[in-house]
């Protein structure tokens, strides 16, 4: 069985976290998503968020082929993420954005053979594929409309709260 893959998928999203923080992703999102969805995500919001994506990621290696549309739906988000987020962004700006290496270079490759692996366990139907792509669209979505859900009807942070020293507030 080859669902032991999905784990080195979870280990590339952590490199992919490392590198969208490295290269600026808060000042990059900032900028790109209010243009496009009037949305400022702050790097709370990048933290939260990614760790949501890594639980997320570790309870679909640990499923693994028990429940192949759910493990298989991180993939699916993954090379969601990569073309979606970073790929066809970053040829729109003629530039690279942050997380776009790691997109190509692990997001692509590691999530086609994640479909792959689920193959030849003879773990992959037509409902399943159609099912991990519907499952990880929606886990992006969801992610995406709480952040505008949040900085349009939520709660602003309490300004007079002990912060962590560079942690930025929302709103």
């Amino acid at each position: 069985m080859h669902q032991w893959m999905l784990w080195i998928l979870v280990a590339a999203s952590a490199i992919h976290v490392l590198e969208e923080h490295a290269l600026g992703w808060q000042g990059w999102a900032s900028e790109a998503l209010d243009k496009r969805f009037g949305l400022k995500p702050t790097w709370a919001d990048f933290w939260v968020t990614n760790a949501a994506l890594i639980v997320f990621g570790v309870a679909a290696a640990m499923v693994g082929w028990k429940a192949p549309a759910f493990s298989l739906s991180f993939a699916a988000l993954a090379l969601i993420n990569a073309v979606g987020f970073h790929i066809l962004p970053s040829l729109r700006a003629g530039h690279p954005n942050p997380g776009v290496f790691s997109a190509v270079l692990l997001y692509v490759p590691i999530g086609i053979w994640a479909y792959a692996a689920a193959g030849a366990d003879d773990q992959l139907s037509f409902g399943i594929v159609v099912g991990s792509l519907l499952i990880g669209a929606a886990v992006i979505a969801s992610a995406v409309g709480l952040l505008l859900l949040g900085q349009r009807v939520g709660f602003a942070d309490d300004p007079t709260a002990a912060t962590p020293q560079g942690y930025d507030q929302r709103r």
